[in-house]
């Protein structure tokens, strides 16, 4: 039973909890399902002409009448209300809260029921939890709480194992700050996040078209304008503004909805903001998307190595990566790519590794597949590339990635791909 304070108010989010639980139950023709297969629908945006979804391409300008102008600034100004208003209706917080934890699974994705092994995971979990918190220390930086790990080998094994669910909103910042050296402004990009906030941008309706529509079956982005979908629209506007050039691309939405389920809305920002540094991710959205295209090259490189005659059955089927692997990349492998519990593996590696990683994401997930893919046409192909990939054991999976990545890590075969593609570009 959970225990709360009867005259306290209880949290904006657990009220928007209250409410999505409510609309779930109204909504008979949306059937429960397993978080195994939610993610093929946590995003319906559609990623294969990529180069017409980057905001900041440029378009020929169209004059506006003064009456016109006047409009879209009501609208905008309308907009943002929408996000800043709060629910009346204060619920039994205790009650619903008891709901809420039954409907879903441990990520939050809506469920029937849990399975043998969801249990058997979460006994694990408690088991691993207690090692990550023997091997962490609690710093102040910058005024700032924080835990600190020893970087070294038992370390990288155990977030190749995955970082336990209680344990990835420190692990991530820790990594993603590069073991916290980074992290001694981030007193000061909080205070810059509070005055993005202020500020208006012309991404905010492309932002709110995109966030109805992202991790739906999540219970926390569930509540149109709830908390969780204004902390996911106040990161991305905010962002928009920081990093004008990329202002937004659609995508982002799955990458700041993925952090915003570990991290409070501000501890988002930064870890968004961090990511873009650590891996100038800024060039995989600026128009002509060099990072992206880049990406592609280095992918085909390395199926041609390890995957040929799955390679050559793509190329006679005129699959290009850059053709079914767009939303992979440009979503960091979150737009419904394969199933939650296996993105939190990859994401965990992502953030120990970096970017590089998901190269051989790639090429070990159409190793999973390939059986299959070389028996297929055009049109089984694309379905299969274009759906959530599941993965039947991610400890296997895992290991594969990891042994891919430190042998190719150790030879320099990325950088030496990289350069091999900047000399011809």
């Amino acid at each position: 039973m959970i225990q709360t304070d009867a005259n306290a108010t209880p949290p904006a989010v657990w009220i928007d909890m209250s409410n999505a639980i409510q609309q779930v139950e109204q909504e008979n023709s949306i059937p429960r399902q397993d978080s195994s297969q939610l993610t093929t629908r946590s995003s319906e945006t559609d990623f294969t002409h990529t180069t017409t979804t980057n905001s900041s391409i440029k378009t020929t300008p169209v004059r506006k009448s003064m009456s016109e102008l006047s409009l879209q600034n009501k609208r905008d100004s309308d907009l943002r209300q929408q996000y800043e208003q709060r629910p009346e209706k204060v619920p039994d917080v205790a009650a619903e809260m008891e709901k809420w934890y039954a409907m879903t699974d441990r990520y939050g994705f809506l469920e029937e029921q849990p399975s043998k092994s969801e249990l058997k995971v979460k006994a694990k979990e408690v088991e691993r939890a207690e090692k990550w918190a023997n091997m962490s220390t609690p710093v102040t930086i910058d005024q700032e709480n924080a835990h600190k790990f020893v970087f070294n080998y038992k370390f990288k094994k155990r977030v190749y194992k995955g970082i336990p669910d209680c344990w990835r909103r420190e692990a991530w910042y820790y990594l993603s700050t590069d073991c916290l050296k980074n992290a001694t402004n981030d007193r000061q990009l909080r205070a810059t996040y509070q005055e993005l906030l202020l500020k208006e941008n012309s991404h905010e309706r492309q932002i709110d078209l995109d966030i109805p529509r992202t991790l739906r079956d999540h219970i926390m982005f569930r509540q149109r304008y709830g908390s969780g979908q204004r902390a996911l629209f106040n990161v991305l506007r905010a962002f928009a503004s920081y990093d004008e050039e990329v202002g937004y691309c659609q995508g982002m939405t799955n990458i700041a909805a993925t952090i915003l389920m570990y991290c409070e809305e501000e501890k988002a920002f930064l870890v968004l903001v961090h990511m873009f540094l650590r891996e100038k991710l800024h060039n995989l959205y600026i128009p002509g998307f060099p990072m992206l295209m880049e990406s592609f090259y280095i992918q085909e490189a390395l199926l041609k190595r390890y995957l040929p005659k799955l390679n050559q059955h793509l190329a006679d089927l005129g699959l290009s990566s850059d053709i079914y692997s767009t939303r992979w990349y440009i979503t960091l492998f979150t737009g419904g790519v394969v199933n939650y519990h296996t993105l939190m593996r990859i994401w965990d590696v992502y953030f120990l590794c970096g970017y590089d990683v998901f190269f051989f994401v790639a090429v070990a997930l159409l190793k999973t597949h390939e059986a299959r893919l070389l028996s297929s046409d055009l049109d089984v192909c694309m379905e299969i590339l274009g759906s959530t990939m599941s993965v039947p054991n991610d400890d296997k999976f895992l290991k594969s990635i990891e042994k891919l990545y430190e042998k190719n890590e150790k030879n320099g075969t990325i950088q030496r791909l990289r350069q091999e593609y900047q000399s011809k570009h």
